[in-house]
């Protein structure tokens, strides 16, 4: 019975650490669990709620359009003439009406 004592002790302290290593989440990427769980967009996809044009995303405060963000299309990307993933990057100026 003496000899088991280490035994069952290091036993016991060897689940303790594994059920405070899973409890934490240590190991495991947060960036994972929190993920949404919906499709990213390509630059190839078009939204059905894109933006007409790039006054229109930045008077909805949208802009600049990055590729994953709801209103972003190829053809505002194509604008700039850069296809980085990046659209409306520099507020359109508009003349005064008079």
């Amino acid at each position: 019975m003496r000899n088991s004592r280490p035994v069952v002790l290091v036993v016991g302290l060897l689940l303790i650490a594994v059920l405070a290593v899973s409890v934490t989440g240590c190991g495991s990427s947060k960036k994972r669990r929190h993920s949404s769980s919906g499709p990213v967009a390509t630059a190839t996809t078009t939204s059905a709620a894109a933006f007409r044009n790039c006054e229109d995303a930045w008077a909805a405060g949208k802009a600049p359009l990055r590729r994953q963000d709801p209103g972003y299309s190829v053809q505002l990307d194509r604008l700039d003439g850069k296809e980085d993933g990046v659209a409306c990057l520099v507020r359109p100026t508009t003349a005064p009406r008079g």
